[in-house]
């Protein structure tokens, strides 16, 4: 059995030589003078060029046919003259290894398993090797051991120089880095690598560390120029051949001008690649001659494009790995001083970009009481921040402090009705209904990728408290003020420093404080408290251990919902709707948070996905943990919805999304971002999806994550738990794709005791898709794969097939049939309606036109007019908003005789399912039957008086609702609410039926 294993086993190997040596036989290549342009036979070429000290022969690592050119190259070469052979693929550290091989002190297994030999050795290098062996050549180990290349990025000369003599001995005693022709082909060269545009103007920070690896490429080229010219100096008679990627020789740049600095006087040749298209001649191209001694024409190797994951995707930036920050404030005056000592991540060695609020001024830039020149200038593309780029004065600059003082003073911008959160740029108030609220960048400078520790302290009015992220160290009463120090706990992407005149609300639980800061006493307080706990107990169990020693909930004095890393912010009018806090769409949802997108951060370069993940475990799972099977399939059905109603226009790839700036983003990377997870979590279960989660948290916390991340921890956990789950496309297809399938169901038949059935869509989405099937007048469900637009699947049964009923319980992220829509606000909205306003006579037409005017300005595509000048054409076959009363709007008649049968409209009462309302004092929203169009919709704002609009702007809270009836004088749950489908249409694209 051995022996047939071992025997395929070179059947197999030589199999694969023979597919690359007929890859190679089927592309061309000529051998050239450089000089001449004369093609040169292989023993020419050996002749012409064995008499240079130092020949470089630069490769493309990945192909096979200039490995077989070099293979014959050296075997010919070494016939004649005294060559010792170099290699870029071998690090100074594994001389004595390689030595003890070549001369047969060690094994050729023990050679591999201790010189770190590259991925393709045994495929491409291992030739050279044992030439040299076979006749007994010096194989010089020559670049530099790959972590000091990896130090010199992170720590600069500075840690290369701190290094042990035993270990700086590895790299090259002098190095001299200095941006001249090569620095700017190796600029070109990454620039097209990241798949920027060539005249794209790099930013400081990428600009820095695209010198940080140039610098990286030197101590290379020095390291190996070095090995070269030292192996000669001592072994007297000797010449090299060198073997390394192109780049660090072409155009006599690189290693080869290194060895030049060091001995002017040695002969050096270069020997460079050059492809040409496929079907392209392989002729010497004449503007190449300066490049090289000899040049070698090849055809081009087809190879797949380098993904952008293999090269980060994007080109690195320098950032802040720590701030220490020291703020004063005076909120009277809206004024701040501050001091931030700020350690970057990497070594400055050119120069460095912080951005920063433009209220602020910078005072002073210095690094060990030295001032630094530094430069201030505008953001092009954001008017109210600025950028401050500071420069070394020499050498290599790790930390620099800035002092700055401005006032900041931005009212909290205006909500809007698809847009209910506010923000600020800053804010430093103590004026009635205000008070501080500081995001990054207004209270220190920042980059846009800061992954830091943080340290801040705050000196304040002794009347204000202070909330940010982190641990909270002290506060120290100083006379009239008071100072607050927090540390955080984890690094964070940046800081919002918030404060206010707060009653706090404390309670200890699991070892950590969980605390509600607000403007006045309230008994829901002790809910919001005793709820946070509860999420607490859930989440930790469900998600992993919570990431931090606190959590608050504070009051903000505009209009928020946010998150922070141990904290929330949300609006006082918010606080005072507890129905609405203690929904699982808000609180647990800034809870679920802390894991999600506030200790696992979000690298918005591949987009967001922590909201959608974080929609799943809050708005619809804590559902599920409750046992609350209706609220489960209202979060998915309406979910289905709003995507079903987003305008074509509004839609594009979950993996574009990065930011909510409207509820149709919301629908993007919320609604369909959520049940992406949902789709997951029916393949992988409870416990496996809970478990990879939590493995995704562990592996990244306090780190920026990606869908790759979520994507690689899924995958770990089909294969580890032999799931079999083909995690990549099915992330794949609903990141990609902007539409979702039609499913339906087709081809029912009965063959004895087995139904056959066929699941068909549009498309090749992998689902498992739910199948009721009523049999003997009982249900049950089964969930099957689809992979095709065809699926055929069979099922035996006992007894009497009633129905089979695809999907019945909105669990699959599809299309919706119209059917199974309930008449909603946001379908309306979405039809581009005509919104038709009481008469001009009435007392409501001012109104009425003014909250129209307010939707056209949240960006919805409506128009308007009065009732007055109204004739059949200009509505019959439009969706339509009709507002006010049947007294102030006429038209009310002509849809009043369409209403559901248990929903009666009169001048004095609603009636609803056989419950009395008083019209007076209240508003209804009734989304119904459009009176001439089927395809057509209505939505009825009725209200006996137009009088304030703050009642009608609450609608649009209701978006997805058929029916809802608000109190008008006060902010509390709906009187009543209701869902309201079209009735008598045809369901048999997923229901089938056996009559």
């Amino acid at each position: 059995m051995r022996k047939k294993m071992r025997l395929i086993t070179l059947i197999l190997i030589a199999m694969a030589l023979l597919e690359v040596n007929i890859l190679c036989s089927e592309r061309k290549y000529a051998i050239y003078d450089g000089k001449t342009g004369l093609q040169l036979d292989m023993h020419t070429f050996v002749e012409k060029s064995k008499d240079y000290d130092v020949i470089f022969f630069g490769e493309f690592h990945d192909d096979s046919l200039i490995h077989i050119i070099q293979k014959e190259y050296l075997r010919e070469l070494v016939r004649s003259s005294k060559f010792a052979v170099s290699m870029e693929m071998f690090e100074r550290d594994v001389q004595d290894v390689l030595d003890s091989y070549l001369t047969g002190k060690i094994s050729e297994e023990e050679f591999l398993k201790n010189s770190r030999p590259w991925n393709d050795y045994e495929q491409f290098y291992k030739a050279l090797v044992e030439i040299a062996k076979a006749n007994s050549l010096p194989v010089i180990a020559s670049n530099i051991p790959r972590k000091y290349a990896s130090q010199y990025i992170n720590e600069g000369m500075t840690g290369i120089n701190k290094l042990p003599q035993e270990e700086r001995r590895f790299i090259a005693q002098n190095v001299n880095i200095k941006e001249d022709a090569y620095y700017r082909n190796f600029k070109k060269t990454m620039i097209e690598n990241f798949g920027l545009e060539p005249d794209k103007e790099l930013t400081p920070n990428q600009e820095n560390n695209l010198v940080l690896y140039y610098g990286a490429q030197i101590l290379k080229d020095e390291t190996m120029a070095e090995s070269i010219v030292d192996f000669l100096s001592k072994n007297k008679g000797y010449k090299v051949i060198h073997f390394n990627g192109d780049f660090h020789s072409n155009n006599y740049l690189g290693t080869v001008q290194k060895v030049l600095e060091r001995n002017p006087d040695l002969k050096v040749a270069v020997i460079t690649p050059q492809y040409v298209d496929k079907d392209s001649a392989v002729a010497f191209d004449t503007s190449l001659g300066n490049r090289c001694d000899f040049l070698i024409v090849l055809q081009n190797l087809p190879r797949p494009a380098m993904p952008k994951s293999m090269m980060g995707g994007h080109l690195s930036e320098n950032y802040v790995a720590k701030h220490k920050i020291e703020v004063h404030m005076d909120p009277s005056k809206h004024e701040i001083e501050g001091l931030d000592i700020i350690t970057f991540k990497y070594p400055v060695v050119k120069s460095v970009q912080l951005k920063y609020l433009g209220d602020l001024m910078i005072v002073k830039v210095t690094n060990r009481d030295k001032d630094l020149i530094y430069r201030v200038e505008g953001i092009s593309d954001d008017s109210l921040y600025s950028s401050i780029v500071v420069y070394p004065n020499e050498g290599e600059l790790f930390s620099i402090n800035v002092e700055y003082k401005g006032t900041i003073y931005h009212s909290p911008e205006a909500t809007m009705l698809n847009k209910r959160h506010s923000n600020s740029l800053g804010i430093i108030s103590d004026a009635p209904g205000e008070g501080i609220y500081l995001p990054g960048g207004s209270f220190y400078p920042k980059t846009d990728k800061d992954m830091a520790d943080f340290d801040i302290k705050a000196l304040v009015p002794k009347e204000i408290s202070i909330v940010t992220s982190g641990l909270m160290t002290y506060r120290s009463p100083m006379g009239d003020r008071v100072l607050y120090n927090y540390v955080s706990e984890l690094p964070a992407d940046e800081m919002t420093l918030v404060g206010g005149r707060y009653k706090i609300l404390d309670s200890v639980y699991d070892g950590r404080m969980f605390s509600v800061y607000t403007f006045n006493e309230s008994p829901t307080n002790m809910k919001y408290l005793g709820r946070i706990i509860e999420y607490y107990k859930i989440y930790n169990r469900l998600l992993g251990s919570y990431p931090y020693s606190s959590f608050k909930i504070v009051e903000n004095f505009f209009a928020t919902g946010f998150g922070m890393p141990g904290y929330t912010l949300l609006s006082n009018k918010l606080m005072a709707m507890p129905w609405i806090v203690l929904n699982p769409g808000s609180l647990a949802h800034e809870f679920v948070h802390s894991w999600w997108g506030n200790s696992v951060y979000v690298n918005y370069d591949y987009g967001n996905w922590c909201e959608g993940l974080t929609t799943f475990c809050s708005n619809y799972y804590f559902n599920v943990i409750s046992k609350n099977k209706r609220e489960e399939i209202d979060w998915r059905k309406k979910a289905l919805i709003s995507i079903e109603t987003l305008p074509s226009e509004k839609n594009y790839p979950l993996i574009e999304f990065k930011y909510q700036n409207n509820n149709d983003d919301a629908v993007i990377g919320y609604s369909k971002g959520g049940f992406l997870f949902y789709e997951l979590y029916k393949f992988f279960g409870e416990d496996y999806f809970f478990d990879a989660l939590r493995t995704f948290h562990s592996n990244n916390k306090g780190k920026k994550a990606s869908w790759m991340s979520l994507i690689a921890a899924f995958s770990m956990s089909s294969k580890k738990n032999k799931l079999d789950i083909p995690v990549s496309k099915i992330f794949d297809q609903w990141l990609k794709n902007k539409e979702i399938p039609t499913l339906k169901l087709a081809n029912v038949k009965m063959n004895n005791d087995t139904i056959h059935f066929e699941i068909q869509q549009d498309g090749n989405f992998y689902m498992k898709v739910p199948v009721e099937f009523e049999i003997n007048n009982e249900t049950s469900i089964e969930y099957f794969t689809i992979k095709e637009n065809s699926n055929l699947f069979s099922k035996k049964i006992e007894g009497q097939l009633q129905s089979i009923h695809i999907d019945p319980y909105y669990e699959c992220l599809r299309k919706l049939n119209s059917w199974e829509i309930p008449y909603s606000f946001s379908r309306t909205l979405a039809d581009k309606p005509l919104m038709i306003l009481p008469t001009k006579k009435s007392k409501d037409y001012e109104s009425a036109l003014s909250f129209a005017k307010m939707i056209e300005e949240s960006d919805y595509q409506i128009e308007y007019k009065s009732v007055d000048k109204l004739n059949e054409k200009d509505w019959s076959s439009r969706s339509l908003i009709v507002i006010g009363s049947a007294k102030s709007n006429p038209f009310f008649a002509n849809v009043m005789s369409k209403l559901p049968a248990n929903i009666k409209v009169s001048d004095s009462a609603f009636t609803i399912d056989g419950s009395r309302y008083e019209v007076k004092g209240n508003v209804l929203l009734l989304n119904t039957e459009h009176p001439k169009s089927q395809e057509k919709f209505v939505t009825l704002i009725y209200s006996d008086k137009l009088d304030s609009l703050d009642a009608f702007k609450r609608l649009f809270r209701y978006l997805s609702y058929s029916l809802v009836l608000l109190d008008k004088s006060k902010s509390a749950m709906p009187l009543t609410q209701k869902e309201i489908f079209p009735e008598n249409r045809d369901k048999s694209e997923l229901l089938y039926k056996n009559n």
